[in-house]
């Protein structure tokens, strides 16, 4: 596999968000199992919980549009091969 810029890129944004998805449900699942939350914990819980929803979200949309286009571009190699 040739790596160009843009894959490498791609690698370095999907990485990026996989780790600041995966921190912020960690911190909203240990908050979520605490038995006694502050006003100021349940903030933290609200805003990690909808920066995990935006995370989950981020990542399927970065893995949709990099498989749309791998797609374009191996039709693109077969068309130019035939």
């Amino acid at each position: 596999m040739k790596y160009t810029q843009q894959s490498t890129n791609f690698v370095l944004v999907f990485f990026t968000v996989f780790c600041l998805t995966t921190i912020s449900g960690g911190m909203s699942l240990w908050l979520a199992f605490q038995p006694q939350l502050s006003k100021y914990q349940v903030g933290i819980l609200e805003d990690s919980r909808a920066t995990w929803q935006m995370g989950i979200g981020c990542i399927f949309g970065l893995l949709s549009n990099n498989a749309a286009q791998l797609l374009a571009s191996k039709k693109k190699s077969g068309s130019e091969e035939e």
